[in-house]
This record gives C-alpha cells, structure tokens and sequence, in this order.
C-alpha cells in the first residue's frame, strides 16, 4: 500500500488542477470589460486621427515611436496588444521602442476602417508583416488583426485594444514555445 500513497498523491493532484471552473479573476479579460466600461470615446470616425495612428505602426521603428507617439496616445491610456497591458504614454513609448528594436521591420497594412460617426468606437483591420531573427535566422511573420480604439476629445487615443491570435504570428517562430503552440493549434 505505501508504493501506491505517491501515486495517488499525484493523480489527486493532477485531477484537482483540472477543475472545469478556473478561479478568478481572468485577467485580460476582466481588464478589457472594465475598461471597456469605464473609459468613454468621442463620437465619430475621427479620421486624420486613424491616419496618424497607422502612420506610427507603418513602419514601427524609434524614431518614428519618439516623434508620434504623443501625437497619436493619450498620457493616461488602456493598451493591451494581447502581449501587454499599459495605462500610461511614457511606458507605452518605452514598449513600442523595446519591441521594434527586437524586430528588423514591421509594417502595417490596413485592409479596412469600420466607424459611425455617433459611434465611439473605431475598428482597424489591418494584416501584420514582422520580419525578426531568431538563433541567427531571419523570419517572416504575417498575421492579422482588428484593433478597437476609442479617442479622447483632443483626438488622442485613450483606449487601444488588439485583437490577434500571437500565435499565428510570433510565437511559432520561437524555439521554445513555437513547436508546442503549432502541435496546440493543430490538436
């Protein structure tokens, strides 16, 4: 009987982390449904503001994050790309500047603008081209999106929420995470 008392242990616990109902709170999406809730958008297309928001990510590089970003975000902000979530400018710019000095070049194309002008927020479908190394070879990462925003009465952003499956785009090309994710996806 004592061979069996570390098996049953483990089985015991293996089972006991397979409960069907998580625990909360879950997270992103608890974060996306209360700032959804609590931060309210200016009416409109706002449509040069669009324009500079697609001119920052297209293409995303330092220079062009240090001299738009202010242009673009507001300093007190909801930001979630599904990789992050950030709440201010200053760390946002620290972000962006961080992810494209890891990558050789991205670019953003925008496949389609969905707005109203009595409706607060403004949906960009756009396809994503990262070319990035990894272990000393070059690769290719196309994927698509829609990012919903909401502007400020300035015509700033105050709420940027991504929606992309990073798997499809970055993370299979990792060494470690890539194989598993794809095995994931393909089961």
């Amino acid at each position: 009987m004592k061979r069996f008392v570390p098996l049953i242990l483990v089985s015991v616990t293996a089972l006991g982390a397979c409960q069907t109902t998580p625990k909360g709170p879950y997270g992103y999406t608890d974060n996306y449904l209360a700032a959804e809730a609590s931060i309210t958008g200016s009416p409109g297309c706002h449509r040069e503001a669009v324009d500079r928001f697609i001119s920052l990510y297209n293409p995303l590089n330092e220079e062009t994050i240090k001299q738009q970003v202010d242009s673009v975000y507001a300093e007190s902000l909801y930001f979630n790309d599904t990789l992050v979530t950030l709440t201010d400018r200053t760390t946002l710019r620290q972000h962006l500047i961080g992810t494209a000095s890891r990558l050789d070049h991205m670019s953003l194309e925008v496949r389609q603008v969905l707005c109203s002008d009595t409706n607060t927020d403004v949906f960009v479908l756009w396809q994503m081209e990262a070319i990035f190394s990894v272990l000393g070879r070059s690769r290719l990462s196309r994927t698509i999106g829609i990012s919903q925003l909401r502007f400020n009465r300035d015509g700033l952003i105050h709420f940027h929420q991504d929606f992309w499956d990073s798997s499809q785009g970055l993370d299979q090309h990792l060494p470690v995470l890539g194989p598993p994710t794809r095995w994931l996806r393909d089961h």
